[in-house]
């Protein structure tokens, strides 16, 4: 059995491999055997308790999000915990809080997985063995180096020369070229966007259609009360004929200063009954294109007032979409126009939709992994199954590299930064 100090410092290590590690606790089975948590003094998060102790009797692994899901495979705050087996008289639940993107949820398990092969190792060598003297210590070295010696000329050469075959092809693989692509979240936009303002100030009288609803060119989607520009447009009708009386008794009496006067005002009359009869045909709120309405629902507002200018709806084709795509400040430089990729919706996941980069706009958004840029993208084909605001994964493809440069280039930009950073 390991002492409590051995386990303290597997633990340790074990966490320091793994970056993004915040808190760890490690519970044996063995009631004699105390709780063990990095770091020391930190005071331990109990949905981490929770987790251990259900993988324990569960004898599984079990993985809780501690952040609201945020989607776009953003960072998120995850207790991972696993059920280790040391030997036949040591067993254990590992609990770890780690912040990281649920992609990389497999890498961190690779890492405890080796992690628990490794305390098995421990587990092999004898508890409590006192340690002796100098030449004892040179004598298990001798030893120890006897036996890696003879896991290496132990073996035939037939052994020797298929290790070796298979690390050369390992190494031709990754200098193999392969299509370096840059993968970001993306989101479907309507090519064209309309929108239905209200004509002047007034009250909804009636809505025919609401978000979501498909709606033909010209069709009425909702109605304004008309009834005072009706009330306004008989007074104004009524002043147009009682000027136009007065005008005509002006040109009878051959007073042409008052004639001059009443005709302007009939105009003035006229120009009002103009614009009311303008008003009263705005009064039914058109759909300007065929397409859906992506906002706007006044089914339970009738009778509420609106003012000039408010926007009441608006309207995208359903066959024109631009593709938007959040490139990371990293890899926004690698984009250009022209270049082609692919795009899974969450919405169609066993699809993939072709399309091409158009522009690499200046404006970007910042959001929870840092800044990033907005690439606009068109559809090479007309897919059906669309609608406005799906969301999923686009990859761009770049060109041609080594599956070794694609690897590891991010971990070497990552290097030089760090390096660049404590320069003097």
């Amino acid at each position: 059995m390991l002492e409590p100090v051995s386990l303290q410092s597997w633990l340790e290590l074990l966490c320091r491999m793994i970056p993004s590690v915040s808190q760890a606790v490690l519970l044996p089975n063995l009631s004699a055997q105390p709780s063990i948590q990095w770091p020391p003094q930190a005071d331990i998060h109990d949905d981490l308790m929770t987790a251990a102790s259900l993988a324990a009797s569960q004898k599984k692994t079990v993985t809780t999000s501690l952040s609201a899901d945020r989607g776009n495979d953003s960072e998120q705050d995850m207790v991972i915990a696993l059920h280790l087996s040391g030997s036949d008289s040591f067993s254990a639940a590992l609990a770890i809080l780690v912040r990281i993107k649920p992609s990389r949820q497999a890498a961190v398990l690779q890492i405890l997985h080796w992690g628990e092969s490794w305390l098995q190792l421990l587990l092999q060598q004898p508890a409590g063995k006192p340690r002796g003297t100098a030449q004892d210590d040179m004598n298990e070295n001798a030893s120890l180096t006897a036996r890696a010696g003879f896991i290496v000329t132990g073996w035939s050469k037939r052994s020797r020369a298929i290790l070796a075959a298979v690390l050369m092809l390992g190494l031709l693989v990754l200098l193999i070229p392969g299509t370096y692509r840059v993968t970001a979240p993306a989101s479907l936009e309507g090519s064209i966007q309309r929108v239905i303002v209200a004509p002047f100030d007034g009250f909804i009288m009636n809505a025919y259609a609401r978000a979501g609803e498909s709606v033909a060119e010209g069709d009425i989607i909702a109605e304004l009360d008309s009834k005072v520009l009706l009330l306004e447009q008989q007074r104004y009708a009524a002043e147009k004929d009682e000027y136009t009386r007065q005008y005509r008794q002006a040109l009878v009496k051959r007073e042409k200063a008052e004639a001059h006067i009443f005709k302007s005002q009939v105009s003035q009359a006229e120009a009002q009954l103009r614009l009311l009869d303008k008003k009263i045909q705005r009064s039914s709120l058109l759909a300007p294109l065929s397409g859906i309405i992506i906002k706007g629902d006044l089914s339970r507002s009738l009778g509420a007032p609106v003012e000039k200018g408010e926007v009441l709806f608006e309207v995208a084709p359903l066959d024109e979409y631009r593709l938007v795509i959040l490139v990371d400040e990293k890899q926004v430089i690698d984009v250009q126009p022209g270049l082609q990729g692919e795009l899974t919706l969450k919405a169609l996941p066993d699809a993939e939709l072709t399309f091409t980069v158009q522009q690499v706009s200046p404006m970007f958004e910042e959001n929870a992994s840092g800044i990033a840029y907005r690439v606009e993208a068109d559809f090479d084909k007309a897919y059906p199954k669309l609608r406005p605001g799906m969301q999923g994964i686009a990859k761009i493809n770049i060109d041609q590299r080594s599956y070794l440069w694609i690897f590891l280039h991010e971990l070497i930009d990552a290097v030089r930064v760090w390096g660049w950073s404590w320069l003097p």
